[in-house]
């Protein structure tokens, strides 16, 4: 189930992925970095206040619909939304106020935070209720209309804030269409019981969602606040790709990952909860570390025929660095914070964040000063990193997670082949290029492959072995 539940969501994750390296080949053409940047900030503004007010909504219709058994708190959680929209208008004016947005600016951050809010509410709900067709439909749906309105207001000259405003109408778009999914009857009432449960544990969630939220966008707007728009530009469009890479993978395993262990400790089946996690654990680690190691190794030529010639520079300086981030950013989130979860211990998730902030409030000023967009960059890598090994520390006041410790030696040591690899090939390459980035990727691929089946990571020469026998014994039985 896990596996087939992942490749729904990795496919899902795929496609959003794919618009979004068009649109960083089409927007870094059609936008320059300082309208780039208004956007990017915009987002950013958008992101935060979504985060702030809404997460504690999609935390408890998580945690609560994956129950199983006849859960149906999708009525409660609408209520839910409702109370913090109402709250919406005010959280935006207040960060525009004090981070100078124009008041077209901060309009499009406000419908901006509104869709993203509830489009990923729905998500959710159809996450929970394993109905992984309409979330996958619906997904793709956000991206192709994000992508298609985008780029229609860009070639008429929309500049950032007219892409701000169709990223956020291209949620309302998904969301009509999977709100027959979502909403199908019969639905339970709204239970002032469990509204009143999502409020307690609304206050360490909200609190939670600040912390994260600052730290994610505190690169990028202390870069417009200090180096202006077009450096926020520069630094969102490579920040952005390299993200795309690597959350594409991680939020798939997660998507599966973490309402199936619900339901099996829901269901008291503590041995198949950890047997759960474990396979989670590896799957997320044999795709992750690879995909970032040669996002890493491949950043340069990924970004000359991506990106703007304008972008392509700063691109290829800190992608690399970043990769690295994200790296140890989708660890936490996608499998330590399941920890977390299970325990329903949110303010361990509020001291992760808070040390991880702390790190990135201290190092992200006088790095930045030294060094530019690179300093930044590594200021982040040392949050995240630090963040990461907090994180895992405090699992011991959670639930226990598997240390992984086998799987990992593999997964390096596969990562390690895969790298040697795409080094000795890139010697032999002319420059940086499509072709030079398709090449590398299509070496460290099979290096990667065969390492893979060869030390069994995740199962994977046990599903070769059984995926060859069963068309020979399909054969056999024939005849």
């Amino acid at each position: 189930m896990l596996f087939r539940h992942t490749s729904h969501y990795l496919t899902a994750s795929a496609v959003s992925g794919i618009f979004g390296f068009l649109s960083a080949v089409a927007f870094t053409r059609l936008l320059d970095p300082a309208e780039y940047g208004v956007y990017v900030v915009g987002v950013s503004v958008g992101g935060f206040v979504s985060a702030v007010l809404f997460t504690w909504v999609r935390y408890s219709a998580m945690r609560f619909q994956s129950e199983g058994d006849g859960v149906d708190v999708r009525a409660t959680s609408l209520a839910a939304y409702g109370l913090s929209a109402a709250v919406a208008p005010v959280a935006v004016a207040g960060v525009a106020y004090f981070s100078g947005l124009s008041p077209a600016r901060a309009a499009c951050a406000l419908v901006f935070s509104l869709g993203l809010s509830l489009f990923e509410l729905g998500q959710e709900l159809l996450k929970s209720r394993l109905q992984t067709r309409a979330y996958v439909l619906s997904s793709i749906l956000r991206s192709v209309a994000a992508f298609g309105l985008c780029l229609v207001v860009a070639g008429l000259g929309g500049g950032g804030v007219g892409q701000l405003a169709m990223a956020a109408a291209a949620y309302f778009v998904a969301i009509a269409y999977s709100t027959p999914a979502i909403w199908t009857r019969p639905i339970a009432p709204i239970d002032l019981s469990k509204l009143k449960t999502f409020l307690r544990l609304g206050a360490p969630i909200t609190i939670s969602g600040f912390v994260f939220t600052f730290h994610s966008s505190l690169d990028r707007l202390f870069v417009a606040w200090s180096l202006g728009d077009s450096a926020a530009g520069l630094y969102g469009a490579s920040a952005d790709l390299i993200r795309q890479i690597i959350l594409i993978p991680s939020s798939a395993v997660a998507a599966a990952a973490i309402p199936l262990a619900v339901r099996a400790l829901s269901e008291g089946d503590e041995d198949a909860a950890r047997l759960h996690l474990e396979e989670s654990g590896e799957l997320l680690l044999a795709i992750l570390l690879p995909v970032s190691i040669g996002a890493a190794l491949t950043s340069p030529h990924l970004a000359s025929f991506l990106l703007g010639p304008a972008f392509r520079e700063t691109a290829a300086t800190i992608m690399p660095i970043l990769a690295f981030a994200w790296l140890f950013s989708s660890i936490s989130n996608s499998y330590v914070h399941i920890s977390f979860h299970l325990a329903k211990r949110p303010e361990l998730t509020i001291a992760h964040g808070a040390a991880t902030l702390a790190v990135n409030v201290c190092s992200l000023w006088p790095l930045t000063e030294a060094f530019g967009l690179p300093g930044a960059a590594i200021s982040l890598v040392l949050a995240e990193g630090v963040g990461l090994f907090v994180a895992f520390a405090m699992t011991r006041h959670a639930h226990p997670m598997p240390l992984l410790v086998r799987p990992l030696l593999r997964v390096i040591s596969a990562s390690a082949i895969m790298t040697l690899a795409v080094l000795a090939v890139e010697t032999l390459l002319p420059g940086r290029s499509g072709v030079s980035f398709t090449v590398l990727a299509v070496s460290g691929a099979l290096a990667y492959g065969i390492a893979a089946l060869a030390l069994d990571i995740a199962g994977a020469r046990s599903l070769a072995l059984g995926a060859l026998s069963g068309p020979r014994l399909n054969l056999l039985r024939a005849r």
